[in-house]
């Protein structure tokens, strides 16, 4: 018995020097950033899952989510492949086309990087989901605009969104998404074309469209539009 103890406190002390030695010599060993990962097909993205489509869109998103911040590193959005996380988004859209978490986190956490030609990558899958008849998608369309004309101070590039946005077939399309264009037009100094657009709307949908709405594109005709235009013949509700 006087044995038995003897050796277990010999196996301690030999395994706790081997454990200190493995540290000595590995301690500063840490893992290194692989960027974005290789995307698979869409007829193999599920087999981490089982087959399972919506759990393996879960579990990519989870990564989407965390990469570059894992093993105590913060990898900064400039060092990460786009080209890939491009195709890493349309995977997870072929996955699942009515889940709005990746497009989310595209938006808001990657479109955030300071860096244009990744910006660009973020709103090419923008704008081709906002196509989606699934649920709203065309507000992630309303959003590639937005940061086309704020962020990255190309109108050209947000007349192109807010055209496609404006012909989204949604019954659910909001009344500004269909105005759109006219907004950028007006930034682009064009402002005939975003009368023509603002009146025709609004004399097409009076009867459907609430009273503040109306009382909006009145306003904006008359006080914005015109002001800028004096060449433009006012309307008779301008008057």
């Amino acid at each position: 018995m006087v044995k038995e103890k003897k050796l277990s406190v010999f196996l301690l002390l030999v395994f706790s020097m081997a454990n200190f030695f493995f540290w000595l010599q590995s301690h500063h060993v840490q893992a290194k950033w692989a960027n974005v990962p290789p995307v698979p097909t869409k007829g193999t993205a599920g087999f981490i899952a089982l087959g399972d489509d919506q759990l393996a869109y879960r579990y990519y998103a989870s990564m989407l989510q965390n990469l570059g911040n894992l093993s105590g590193q913060v990898i900064s959005l400039k060092d990460y492949d786009y080209r890939k996380l491009k195709k890493w988004f349309f995977l997870e859209e072929a996955l699942d086309p009515v889940s709005d978490v990746v497009p989310m986190l595209a938006t808001y956490y990657y479109a955030a990087v300071k860096d244009k030609e990744r910006q660009y990558l973020v709103l090419d899958y923008l704008a081709e989901i906002g196509k989606s008849p699934e649920g709203q998608k065309w507000r992630w369309l309303g959003h590639a605009v937005y940061i086309a004309r704020h962020e990255l101070n190309d109108n050209d590039k947000a007349l192109e969104l807010a055209y496609l946005l404006a012909a989204n077939k949604s019954p659910h399309l909001a009344d500004w998404a269909k105005q759109m264009p006219a907004f950028i037009l007006q930034a682009k100094g064009q402002t005939d074309l975003a009368y023509k657009i603002m009146l025709n709307l609004l004399i097409s949908n009076v009867d459907t469209m609430h009273p503040n709405e109306i009382f909006f594109m009145k306003d904006y005709i008359c006080n914005t539009l015109l002001k800028e235009n004096t060449d433009i013949t006012p309307p008779d509700f301008c008057k």
